[in-house]
């Protein structure tokens, strides 16, 4: 590729379309997710502790150990609300795109995503710099995180395979696991899927197709699944 070239635009800015409605989409499940995780634990906590204000209030006599029970699972509710918090929240602290190696970009986000999902993730990273326009940097970013996310959410799986690597002019990412699997929908042409539950796949395809990459997705049922991104190299391969 060269350097400072653009890759050929799709008609109608297709992909460019397609991304700001999965970017609506992405925000209205950011929303639920909040209402059906942290903040119903924020108000199951919160009708606890009423309860016991309640009961107080009355001039009950609460025994110690349901004062115990009560304290253990209220600190439980406001632990796995934190729990969510954190995990959401990380997702709206990437590093300094412009700035940062690819590789340390990828290697802390493995390190962020073991911490908060305890799922154990094999990294093999070439730490040879890889001059890529920062478009695609940012994308490589965010699908490795999806891929991550969808591998610990869908997959069933303990265990996920990251490679990063420069292969000739390129770059590849791969994202990989050894779980439960399934049948890809169809990511391209007009059968092309819209449907909900496949916000994640189309996020990231639109986002490669929209920065001049290749993806490729491979699953079957009891296969595991592996995401494969390509970007070509800047003119001098160097960052």
């Amino acid at each position: 590729m060269v350097k400072g070239s653009r890759p050929p635009a799709l008609p109608d800015n297709l992909a460019a379309q397609r991304i700001l409605a999965v970017t609506e989409e992405e925000l209205r499940r950011i929303v639920l997710d909040i209402h059906d995780g942290p903040v119903q634990q924020l108000f199951a906590g919160l009708s606890q502790l009423s309860l016991m204000q309640g009961r107080l209030g009355r001039g009950e006599t609460i025994p110690n150990e349901e004062w115990i029970v009560f304290l253990n699972r209220l600190s439980g509710m406001l632990g796995q609300s934190l729990h969510e918090i954190r995990n959401l929240l990380g997702t709206f602290r990437p590093p300094e795109f412009a700035t940062s190696h690819l590789a340390h970009m990828i290697q802390g986000l493995v390190i962020q995503h073991e911490a908060f999902t305890g799922c154990q993730v094999v990294l093999d990273v070439d730490e040879q710099p890889m001059n890529l326009p920062l478009p695609a940097k940012i994308a490589l970013y965010r699908i490795c995180q999806e891929a991550l996310s969808n591998a610990y959410r869908h997959s069933g799986a303990e265990e996920q395979w990251v490679t990063l690597e420069r292969v000739g002019d390129e770059v590849l990412l791969v994202v990989a696991d050894k779980g439960k699997g399934f049948v890809p929908p169809p990511l391209s042409g007009p059968n092309a899927t819209e449907r909900a539950e496949h916000i994640g796949l189309r996020g990231m395809r639109d986002r490669v197709e929209l920065v001049g990459g290749k993806f490729k997705l491979e699953s079957a049922p009891g296969e595991g699944t592996q995401i494969s991104v390509k970007f070509p190299l800047e003119a001098d391969g160097y960052e």
